[in-house]
């Protein structure tokens, strides 16, 4: 039986670039060495969109280490200045032999700051 992608919800406010580090782990918790692997996190104002032409934007992840799970995404500027609402993303996942595995999949909502 093929692993469900996890549910993890992000919610952010408008403008906010810190960044978004996620741990990967195995169906049994233990955390996975992501070295050699690469990540794409996406985000698409459609829950199951067809192509990729209304995306908003995406982002590379970044492995500090590899041995610990962490892959880290940040955005521009320009990325999280959104109009709040809620949209959904995924993080594709490619291993070291180039197999695709969608580990992310969930709701990213932007949230109306007030600094500006």
């Amino acid at each position: 039986m093929a692993q469900k992608p996890s549910d993890i919800p992000i919610c952010r406010k408008r403008g906010d670039t810190y960044p978004i580090t996620f741990t990967i782990k195995d169906s049994a918790g233990g955390v996975v060495n992501i070295s050699g692997f690469s990540y794409l996190l996406t985000v698409d104002p459609e829950e199951e969109p067809t192509t990729s032409a209304n995306n908003l934007f995406q982002l590379t992840g970044v492995i500090p280490l590899g041995t610990d799970g962490k892959v880290t995404f940040t955005m521009t500027s320009m990325q999280a200045d959104q109009v709040p609402a809620e949209y959904f993303y995924d993080i594709q996942q490619t291993d070291g032999a180039s197999a695709l595995r969608t580990v992310v999949k969930s709701s990213w909502t932007f949230e109306q700051d007030i600094t500006k």
